[in-house]
């Protein structure tokens, strides 16, 4: 007997599985065969499209579990109150851009792949900046270019002590923006405001 793509496709209507695993991730697999260690049938079947189509609906968040679990446990152990004055996410605001250019907010310097004073120094000398907004949902970072108006003389270089005026200038959801950043080295925080320019 001869197939057809019409007989072909009616065979395939039911042979595949949609499976997942402990980190609720989702794949298919034919039916009939014996799924490999660590996943579970959904109870979901059909051909292959339907399966896939099947997994574009429920499979909504693509981290593992372990993952989104660590990530959940982190921010509530970093839970802040409520009333505190440099929580940016509590702010109402249209974007991001209102929200930190309304008044000054916590930052964290980072400098990678170490925070060395070398990375330190390296970075003031390219005359770039990343700064990380921690109370931001999901912690905003922003890449500062620093300008003229940087003031390093109240700073150990060497030693990574001391207070340091950061003024530079990026662009943030499509709007230019001034950022001033008042930082003690040796823990690598301070605040920061934002204005539009």
């Amino acid at each position: 007997m001869t197939t057809t793509p019409a007989h072909e496709e009616a065979a395939h209507q039911a042979d595949q599985l949609v499976v997942r695993n402990q980190e609720e991730q989702y794949s298919i697999w034919p039916a009939g065969r014996d799924l490999p260690a660590g996943w579970e049938p959904t109870g979901f079947a059909g051909g292959e499209e339907a399966c896939l189509a099947h997994i574009d609906q429920v499979w909504t968040d693509m981290r593992p579990k372990s993952l989104r679990d660590a990530l959940a446990a982190a921010r509530q152990d970093d839970a802040e109150p409520a009333g505190d004055p440099l929580r940016t996410d509590a702010l109402d605001g249209p974007d991001l851009v209102t929200r930190l250019s309304a008044g000054d907010h916590r930052v964290e310097l980072v400098l990678r792949p170490e925070p060395t004073p070398e990375r330190l120094r390296r970075a003031l000398e390219d005359r770039y900046v990343h700064l990380l907004f921690p109370g931001t949902e999901g912690g905003a970072e922003l890449g500062i270019a620093l300008t003229d108006r940087t003031e390093l003389s109240g700073a150990d270089l060497d030693a990574a002590t001391g207070t340091v005026t950061l003024v530079g200038e990026l662009t943030l959801d499509f709007t230019p923006v001034e950022c001033v950043a008042r930082l003690d080295l040796a823990t690598r925080t301070g605040t920061c405001s934002l204005a539009r320019r």
